[in-house]
């Protein structure tokens, strides 16, 4: 609570800089600072410095309020420190000169100010408050009487230095303690920048590295069936047609889901692609799924079978989804050999709904299975395109699965097939 409220007076990182936070910050412990010294002005008998105090209290927050509202930063800090001069001179006049505690004041109040204040003004500054006091110390050794107020009583002395020194020690430890805080504040936030644009280039360089590998091979293989299909026409039977044909449907269907994953990946990776979660038919969704899938299976005289409750809903993004469907079931047909088998199915339990994706294929070793979700930010350049795309297609599925909060693994035994399980909540 009381840091919001802080946060509030001081200004949003959003609305002011660093710097202008912290000077915000500066103005509020020396309001608080002058709270504290009027009453023991009065106790010490220095009146007069008190009701200057008084009057430094007033425009000082008017000062703040410019500042922090009225968005004239730059221009009141200048003339804070100013001020702040002005009220020092005051000090030592009215407060016993060189016998009162306003040289170390003076010190201590040009250390603050110089950790905040740009640095091409610091060297100006400091030589105006050093002229100042030299100036004061000059004045008081020839004129005595330029001070005007003395301690009534010796030990108003030792009272009026210890506090003295306790407000600046308080003073130094709050104000240093808030510029600390703010540079970790930002150091933080600059390391999550750098972290981010480190993954951001990890990404372009996986992206890159996807065009140049899995749009080239099965361009490449395109290109070469259909040159065969061109100059052995002729001399071909219409069977041998019929699989140079379905070889190449086969093979420009992969290369559209890899470029539709491609697009989907760069939109996730850039935060442009947009979560919308409704109540969808889980059968409408699997089967809208399966619409371009199912052409290569028929290809291949692989048989897909669902067994999927026609009454159940499922709070899902519908695009996300169909997209997790279509890569693994994309995946099994490419490792399931020519006449297998492909089953969806789903278990229902009061937590959620599981999807499962089996397939009699090739199935994979355990160190693939190990490391089949590599994550974007530590998969190398040859795990995510490792088989024409299907480390991108299984990234982007868990990418999908975790934004609904679900799990997606899977179970595999080399030469018997493959099961991939999603798992979402209800």
């Amino acid at each position: 609570m009381f840091v919001q409220k802080w946060n509030n007076l001081i200004g949003t990182k959003e609305g002011f800089s660093l710097e202008k936070r912290i000077f915000h910050g500066v103005c509020l412990i020396t309001l608080l600072v002058l709270l504290i010294c009027f009453p023991a002005n009065f106790i010490l008998g220095l009146d007069i410095f008190a009701y200057v105090l008084m009057v430094v209290f007033v425009l000082l927050l008017i000062l703040f309020y410019f500042s922090r509202y009225s968005g004239h930063s730059k221009i009141t800090f200048s003339i804070y420190v100013f001020f702040m001069s002005l009220v020092l001179v005051a000090g030592y006049i009215f407060n016993c000169g060189i016998d009162g505690p306003i040289i170390l004041v003076f010190g201590i109040t040009f250390l603050i100010l110089a950790a905040i204040m740009e640095r091409k003004q610091l060297l100006f500054w400091m030589l105006f408050q050093l002229s100042i006091v030299y100036v004061m110390l000059y004045l008081e050794f020839n004129h005595p009487d330029m001070v005007l107020i003395h301690y009534k009583e010796r030990s108003f002395r030792f009272f009026d230095t210890a506090l003295t020194l306790g407000v600046l020690m308080l003073t130094i430890y709050l104000t240093i303690s808030y510029i600390k805080v703010n540079y970790q504040e930002q150091q933080v936030l600059s390391n999550k920048k750098n972290e981010e644009l480190s993954k951001a280039n990890a990404s372009k360089n996986k992206l890159f590295s996807i065009i140049s590998h899995d749009l080239r091979s099965p361009f490449n293989a395109l290109i070469g069936l259909s040159r065969m299909l061109k100059e052995n026409h002729d001399e071909l039977d219409e069977v041998e047609k019929k699989e140079f044909v379905n070889a190449i449907f086969e093979t420009s269907t992969q290369t559209y889901y890899l470029l539709q994953n491609l697009l989907e990946w760069s939109l996730s990776q850039t935060n442009e692609i947009h979560f919308s979660p409704e109540q969808i038919n889980l059968k409408e969704l699997v089967n809208n799924a399966l619409a371009m899938p199912l052409e290569v299976a028929k290809s291949k005289e692989i048989q897909i079978t669902t067994d999927i409750d026609a009454s159940k809903f499922i709070l899902v993004d519908k695009n996300m989804m169909e997209t997790v469907v279509r890569n693994i079931v994309s995946n099994a047909i490419k490792f399931t050999g020519n006449e297998g088998e492909i089953s969806i199915t789903a278990d229902y339990e009061s937590s959620g709904i599981t999807l499962k994706i089996a397939d009699n294929g090739s199935g994979m070793s355990a160190s693939t299975l190990g490391s089949l979700f590599a994550n974007t930010s530590t998969a190398t350049a040859k795990e995510v395109i490792q088989d024409q795309g299907m480390g991108l297609g299984l990234i982007l599925c868990k990418d999908f699965v975790d934004r609904h909060k679900g799990k997606i693994w899977a179970e595999s035994t080399k030469g018997v097939g493959t099961t991939f399980y999603i798992f979402i909540k209800s």
